[in-house]
């Protein structure tokens, strides 16, 4: 039953959506977060995709090789996307004058962390989209095996 690993796609896609939509929280949780230095202040932290390439590396290995034959992949697990690293992003800290704040610098600053409200909330709807489309695929997928295993019952 290696068509079962078909499955993998789609579950690996909501797996690394959700996992986007914990950092979107994380960030969420530390917008408005000041510190006294921009070295101390919260940097906003983004999810970096990645194809799993065992499949690709395989095929290329063995077409190389020369041992490429129809069907020799026919049981090949597919793994799909998957969050390889997570970045932090450069964009520098806004430097706010309160020269009453306990944290003020020597000049009277502080720093508030880069995080944009809006910018996290449309990054967890198009997160929240993707898992959807994800699920939706996964819900297909399950009919169509499902639908293939009752072939020749009677």
């Amino acid at each position: 039953m290696a068509f079962l690993s078909s499955l993998n796609i789609p579950l690996s896609g909501m797996t690394a959506e959700r996992f986007r939509l914990s950092i979107i929280a994380q960030n969420t949780a530390a917008a408005g977060t000041y510190a006294s230095t921009p070295e101390e202040a919260y940097k906003r932290q983004m999810v970096v995709y990645g194809e799993d390439k065992t499949f690709k590396a395989t095929l290329f290995k063995r077409m190389k090789d020369g041992l490429y034959t129809p069907g020799l992949f026919a049981y090949t697990q597919l793994r799909g996307v998957e969050a390889t690293r997570v970045v932090e992003d450069e964009t520098p800290p806004e430097p706010i004058y309160s020269p009453d704040n306990p944290l003020a610098d020597e000049f009277g600053y502080i720093y508030e962390a880069n995080v944009n409200l809006a910018v996290e909330e449309t990054d967890a709807i198009a997160a929240t989209n993707a898992f959807n489309a994800n699920y939706s695929l996964f819900q297909a997928m399950q009919g169509i095996i499902q639908a293939s295993l009752n072939i020749g019952k009677g």
